[in-house]
């Protein structure tokens, strides 16, 4: 695995130590608490040793987009159990409906423009950005954004999310098109590791 995403992961597991930790400070009897630090402990230790993001079943390399949404995971796709996969299965389904839930309408009509678009994700989850934002002001402006997250999987949803959720703030500020974009653009580099990126194109008209 690439140092910078190993290095991000890293500390992405001590800061969940950390937290729970915390949650058992008050309460050492929480089972199952105690279980997920055994597991986060057990991956710092697979990293120290050098064997994270191998699977233990046939030591070959565990999908990359799988570890990023869930650096606990210590089998690849072929070798999960029945259970692992239905658990997988419900997760993928869920982050479906929750993506598909911050798509805009598909048909909007304001100040004078009509917009349709059409939404077809390769699997069940992606990076696929799309969005119409209607600004109501003295110009009442339109924002059409297309773009795409690099990866796929999991982790690709979780940072189309975060675009999502950065333009809609952003566009509600009444910032000008350029400020907009660069402040979106640092945002989302301070966030994710440097592996990571967005295409994307974001368009106004008034």
């Amino acid at each position: 695995m690439a140092d910078v995403q190993e290095a991000f992961l890293h500390g992405q597991l001590r800061e969940r130590r950390q937290r729970l930790e915390t949650a058992l400070a008050g309460s050492r009897d929480n089972e199952g608490l105690q279980q997920l630090l055994h597991e986060v402990d057990s991956a710092l230790e697979r990293m120290k040793a050098g064997g994270f993001g191998i699977c233990e079943t046939c030591h070959d390399t565990i999908e990359k987009d799988r570890l990023l949404a869930d650096p606990l995971i210590r089998y690849c796709l072929d070798h999960l159990t029945p259970g692992q996969r239905r658990a997988m299965e419900e997760d993928l389904q869920l982050a479906s409906q929750l993506q598909r839930g911050l798509l805009p309408k598909r048909h909007t009509v304001f100040a004078g423009w009509e917009a349709y678009y059409y939404y077809r994700p390769l699997a069940l989850v992606s990076g696929d950005y799309c969005d119409v934002v209607t600004h109501q002001n003295e110009f009442e402006d339109v924002y059409f954004a297309l773009g795409d997250v690099s990866g796929k999987g999991v982790a690709a949803c979780t940072l189309m999310s975060q675009l999502h959720a950065i333009f809609r703030t952003l566009i509600a500020s009444g910032m000008t098109l350029q400020t907009m974009v660069e402040r979106a653009s640092r945002v989302f580099c301070q966030s994710t590791i440097s592996s990571l990126f967005a295409t994307l194109v974001l368009v106004r008209a008034g």
